[in-house]
C-alpha cells in the first residue's frame, strides 16, 4: 500500500470535508459564538472540557453538512457527544465533593 502525498491528502480531504478555507472559517465562527453563548450563560466558570467536546460535534455536523455520505461523522459526533456528557457529569460530581 503506497502512502498519499501530503497534497493528495489534501485533496482527498478537500473531497470529504470542502474547501479548506471556507470550512475553517465557518467552524471558527461557530466555535467563537459557542465560547460567546457560554460565557452568557454566566456560569461559576466555564467547563473548557465540555466545551471543547461541544466544538468537536459542531466540527462533525459542518463536515457531515457537507458530505453526509461520510458514516464516520456520525459515530464522531456520537462520541464527542458522549465525551462533553462525561465531561458535564464529572465537573458536577466534583462540585458536589
Amino acid at each position: 500500500m503506497s502512502k498519499m502525498t501530503d497534497e493528495e491528502i489534501l485533496f482527498d480531504r478537500q473531497e470529504k470535508y470542502g474547501p479548506p478555507e471556507l470550512f475553517f472559517e465557518t467552524f471558527g465562527k461557530i466555535s467563537r459564538l459557542l465560547d460567546r453563548y457560554a460565557e452568557a450563560s454566566k456560569q461559576e466558570k466555564i467547563n473548557e472540557s465540555h466545551l471543547s467536546a461541544m466544538k468537536l460535534v459542531l466540527l462533525k455536523v459542518l463536515r457531515s453538512t457537507w458530505n453526509p455520505t461520510v458514516d464516520d461523522n456520525y459515530c464522531d459526533a456520537r462520541n464527542y457527544i458522549s465525551i462533553a456528557e462525561g465531561c458535564a457529569k464529572e465537573r458536577a460530581n466534583k462540585i458536589e465533593d
